[in-house]
């Protein structure tokens, strides 16, 4: 009777240090966060805008350069919808993304590619290239606010090939 308690003793021990070493089990803050962030990227390449609404709560502030008033969620989407709208090409990669606590920081790449005689004209490889980097706060499942800063040189050569995007609003 001792062997067969001692060898389920054993068994369960084995089978409780290969659950820990395989990594299975709850998902740390960080790690949730960071899906929370990327899925937000995701939502937006697909054009998903009811995905995208979900991922930021309703009192979103956005942060960025060149606007002395932090930007609500509503001015963000719309901005969001036109800017995919417009250049549906555009293609944005995640270089880095890491977290700490409920803060999520993330530098990208946006690319987009032309074959236009204007387009190539300012980029003769025709690759229009800048970087931004973003620093997320996660409250309840939610992006309530966000930092940014990008490049200004790329961005201001890459929008003034395009017509003034305010006529939409």
């Amino acid at each position: 009777m001792k062997i067969v308690i001692t060898i389920v003793i054993l068994v369960l021990l084995l089978v409780g240090a290969a659950v820990c070493i395989s990594g299975t089990g709850p998902i740390a803050l960080e790690d949730d966060n960071i899906n929370i962030v990327k899925l937000s990227f995701y939502a937006f390449r697909d054009g998903d805008w009811v995905s995208f609404a979900d991922l930021h709560a309703p009192g979103y502030l956005q942060h960025s350069p060149g606007y002395e008033d932090p930007i609500t969620f509503a001015d963000y989407e719309l901005s969001a919808r036109i800017v995919h709208n417009r250049i549906p090409d555009l293609k944005i990669r995640i270089v880095d993304i890491f977290a700490v606590k409920n803060k999520v920081a993330v530098r990208s790449i946006w690319e987009y590619r032309s074959d236009s005689y204007r387009f190539k004209q300012r980029y003769p490889d025709g690759v229009a290239q800048g970087s931004e980097i973003s620093i997320f706060r996660i409250e309840d499942g939610k992006i309530i606010e966000e930092w940014c800063e990008h490049d200004p040189a790329p961005v201001a050569e890459f929008c003034s090939i395009y017509k003034s995007m305010e006529h939409i609003k």
